[in-house]
């Protein structure tokens, strides 16, 4: 895990690579379940709840840009559909069909959100599957209440510093989570809407807590790695192959820079895998990191020797404080903020 983590429990999660999605209202783009499973309704027999899906077609937009300006100019994410009873099939395009909506709550309020989700839905679906849907929407909006309330509370020293402690933290917030789950969702919904993902969580906890054990050694790390893969579903599974493999590619690319490689010898390693376009962002992307790493250790410079002169708690703040908003953008503070307060942690500079 990395070090630099925030000293928010969600963000310490996310620094690990969970999937896990306690931001309210943002939403992320996710793994699409193999299976879809339908909300039957009080008439509608097994037989005909498990009938195939109908995919309900889009419709024009001028009303959700109305009521949502920063919506103006996107397609609708996610996905409605009913299956031959007229039920609605519950996965994962559903959450993407409220997260959508919901992105727009800081600029637009709750209330107007609501009222253009449901308007929007009421032009897509029939009863019941309607119905169904604004039952569902309840639930999904009292547990990403209850989520975030849950997901900022703070990190004790021991878990800023800790890798052991770290570890215990997200397996106590996995834990919670999923019992939040459970207690607004039947098992059904939550299977569709967060299957994929937890099944991604527990794999990387799972990993986290093998990568922390001394008493293995590199063949029995490896060989109970993969293990841990093969419990994953295919689609996850695969992706996340290639997403170890473009890591590893990307950090002997960075290893080339550290080792006094110029940038066309890291070029033609990148091009051996991507195509010219992603290579060109790759290397745009580590230039810039690269020049933000040596700003903050120019920075950490500066504020070392502000911080010899003997000054109050106080005023030391206040000339720290005015550093970050000389030398930094507003967007970039709180990343600085971010290390500086792991940093202090330290018994030694930080060296990102």
């Amino acid at each position: 895990m990395s070090k630099f983590f925030s000293l928010s429990l969600a963000a310490v999660v996310l620094a690990g690579g969970l999937t896990l999605y306690w931001r309210w209202p943002a939403a992320e783009p996710e793994v699409q379940p193999a299976a879809a499973v339908a909300m039957p309704s009080q008439q509608s027999s097994i037989g005909q709840a498990s009938a195939p899906a109908a995919k309900v077609p889009a419709e024009a937009q001028p009303a959700i840009a109305a009521t949502l300006p920063s919506l103006a100019g996107t397609e609708v994410d996610g996905q409605l559909q009913t299956d031959s009873a007229g039920n609605l099939v519950l996965d994962l395009a559903v959450r993407d069909y409220f997260d959508y909506f919901l992105s727009a709550v800081d600029r637009s309020g709750l209330d107007a959100v609501i009222e253009a989700l449901l308007a929007d839905a009421g032009r897509r679906l029939p009863e019941p599957a309607l119905g169904q849907l604004i039952g569902l929407l309840g639930d999904y909006l009292d547990y990403k209440r209850a989520s975030m309330a849950l997901m900022q509370q703070p990190l004790d020293a021991r878990q800023q510093v800790e890798p052991k402690a770290q570890l215990q933290a997200l397996q106590s917030a996995f834990a919670r989570l999923d019992e939040l789950r459970r207690a607004h969702f039947s098992a059904a919904a939550q299977e569709a809407l967060f299957g994929a993902e937890q099944a991604y969580a527990r794999y990387t906890l799972d990993n986290l807590a093998l990568q922390q054990r001394d008493d293995l050694g590199e063949a029995q790390r490896t060989q109970l790695l993969e293990q841990l893969r093969e419990r994953l579903p295919d689609a996850l599974r695969e992706s996340e192959q290639r997403q170890q493999l473009a890591l590893q590619q990307l950090q002997h690319s960075e290893q080339l820079w550290r080792d006094g490689a110029d940038e066309q010898q890291v070029r033609e390693f990148l091009a051996m895998t991507y195509d010219p376009d992603t290579v060109q962002r790759l290397l745009d992307e580590q230039r810039r990191e690269r020049d933000w790493q040596q700003h903050y250790q120019a920075y950490r410079s500066e504020l070392s020797s502000l911080q010899g002169r003997g000054l109050s708690e106080a005023d030391g703040e206040q000339l720290q404080r005015q550093l970050r908003e000389r030398l930094f953008s507003s967007e970039d503070r709180h990343r600085v903020e971010t290390y500086d307060a792991i940093a202090a942690q330290q018994p030694e500079p930080l060296k990102p």
